[in-house]
């Protein structure tokens, strides 16, 4: 009963959420302005099961300067903005790595960002058994580029003809490498940047 009263109010915080605040759609990059659509009540349920409100506040404080840390809010900005800002719903997944990783999820989703939650979200058991995890901090350790989710196309193996990785070994901004033990290292096999 807990879960359908839960399920419930999350439905009616979205409804109303979404009619009270607005972010300006400017930000948003075009691709993911393209990709924009409403989401189904299943699909809002399902990748719910992939939303962390704590994780997502820390990661973007200029959500949490606009809407507070309200659990529904940043979920509602979440599905309203962040999923097709690429923005990152928990530190356990991150859309890009995921794509990049997973070729013949690339080829059967191509650029369909709700596709990757959907699967994701009913197979996040599969997460580093019989899937790669998705994560950034991952995909540099073995040695994979990421590209954007929206260079990917369905029927095609690999990204785009011309894309360019958002993410490599060498170049992973906002991406902080750590050895075994916690220590700081940069960048994953001890390159160390230009200018030090």
């Amino acid at each position: 009963m807990k879960r359908v009263t839960k399920f419930l109010s999350l439905a009616l915080a979205l409804v109303l959420s979404v009619s009270v605040f607005t972010v300006n759609a400017n930000a948003m990059s075009a691709a993911g302005q393209a990709h924009k659509r409403d989401l189904t009540t299943e699909e809002i349920t399902t990748i719910y099961k992939a939303f962390n409100a704590k994780i997502y506040a820390k990661m973007y404080p200029d959500v949490v300067a606009e809407l507070g840390e309200d659990e529904m809010k940043l979920f509602t900005h979440f599905v309203t903005f962040g999923i097709w800002e690429q923005r990152q719903p928990s530190e356990a997944f991150n859309i890009d790595a995921y794509a990049s990783l997973n070729p013949d999820l690339a080829e059967k989703f191509g650029d369909d960002v709700v596709a990757y939650y959907m699967y994701y979200a009913n197979h996040m058991a599969e997460s580093g058994y019989t899937r790669a995890m998705p994560t950034l901090n991952y995909a540099i350790w073995h040695d994979t580029n990421v590209y954007s989710v929206y260079d990917f196309t369905a029927g095609q193996k690999g990204p785009n003809k011309g894309a360019v990785p958002v993410c490599t070994r060498n170049y992973h901004p906002g991406i902080v490498i750590r050895n075994a033990d916690g220590k700081e290292i940069w960048p994953s096999v001890g390159i160390k940047p230009a200018d030090e």
